[in-house]
């Protein structure tokens, strides 16, 4: 598949709670259904404290499913993107973001707690 069709998303899934973790998914469509969203991808875990890469908890690659109704935002990424092979850094502003070297996309703000 050309990297130009692919679709590379990073979806931040809903908290219906005040101390639910934040759920980050990182990755490839695969599947558009009136009720969900089918995603090759990882997944990308911290709480609302941020103080550096060791409060996010990254998931393994793998094929998830997510209900439409449980999507807060989508940010739609290059789809030469690599994000089975991106890796968790911080940048001069202090921002957690996933890079593969060439594209960076941010995951997190230590200082935004509403994030």
């Amino acid at each position: 598949m050309e990297q130009r069709s692919r679709k590379i998303w990073k979806i931040r899934t809903v908290k219906n709670y005040p101390d639910a973790h934040n759920h980050i998914f990182v990755g490839e469509v695969l599947d558009m259904e009136s009720c969900y969203l089918r995603l090759d991808c990882k997944t990308y875990h911290f709480g609302r404290s941020i103080n550096g890469l060791k409060d996010i908890r990254a998931g393994g690659k793998n094929v998830r499913i997510v209900p439409w109704n449980r999507i807060e935002i989508i940010n739609e990424l290059s789809g030469a993107f690599n994000y089975s092979e991106a890796e968790l850094t911080t940048d001069k502003d202090c921002r957690i973001i996933l890079t593969d070297g060439k594209l960076k996309c941010v995951i997190a703000f230590p200082y935004d707690n509403r994030y």
